[in-house]
């Protein structure tokens, strides 16, 4: 698996994220922790959302074991993601991040379910769009958590980005 997935995951870091990463705190000032808490939390709101209809569905048909059962799931879903939000802040802007290495099954899991859930398209149903929103973001967030930080921006007195002080 590693032999198959290694060239696709260096290939996602150094031509899509690594890049991104380095774009966006150059134009912007946004470092990689806080984009991938951001994403983080956009997750977390994606799965809420998608998990909150079938729960609110068993509760109102009076299945107890069912809505304890899903419950259950949501809350461990939410732990995770906030589990994985705290790693990314202890972490903090190493620029050696152990994270890539660390974290290449997680990433190969999570493209696994994004290429499920492209090649089996869902009804558009909203749970089913926000279940998707939920694996992109955490998509994300797992490759611009593990990025390397750029190099810090020189910044002149007048403001201007690169000018000798």
């Amino acid at each position: 698996m590693r032999r198959f997935f290694a060239p696709l995951d260096d290939a996602l870091f150094e031509r899509l994220f690594q890049p991104l990463t380095s774009l966006l705190t150059y134009r912007f000032g946004l470092r990689r922790r806080p984009l991938a808490c951001l994403c983080i939390d956009a997750a977390t709101i994606g799965w809420i959302v998608a998990r909150a209809g079938g729960l609110s569905r068993v509760i109102a048909e009076g299945d107890g074991a069912s809505a304890a059962l899903r419950l259950v799931l949501l809350l461990l879903g939410i732990g995770a993601l906030i589990s994985l939000r705290s790693l990314f802040r202890r972490i903090g802007d190493r620029t050696a991040n152990p994270l890539r290495v660390a974290m290449q099954p997680h990433r190969a899991v999570i493209l696994l379910l994004l290429a499920a859930r492209v090649l089996h398209p869902a009804n558009g149903s909203l749970h089913e769009v926000a279940d998707l929103a939920m694996l992109l973001f955490t998509w994300a967030a797992l490759y611009l958590g593990a990025c390397s930080e750029p190099p810090p921006v020189r910044r002149s007195a007048s403001g201007l980005v690169g000018a000798e002080a």
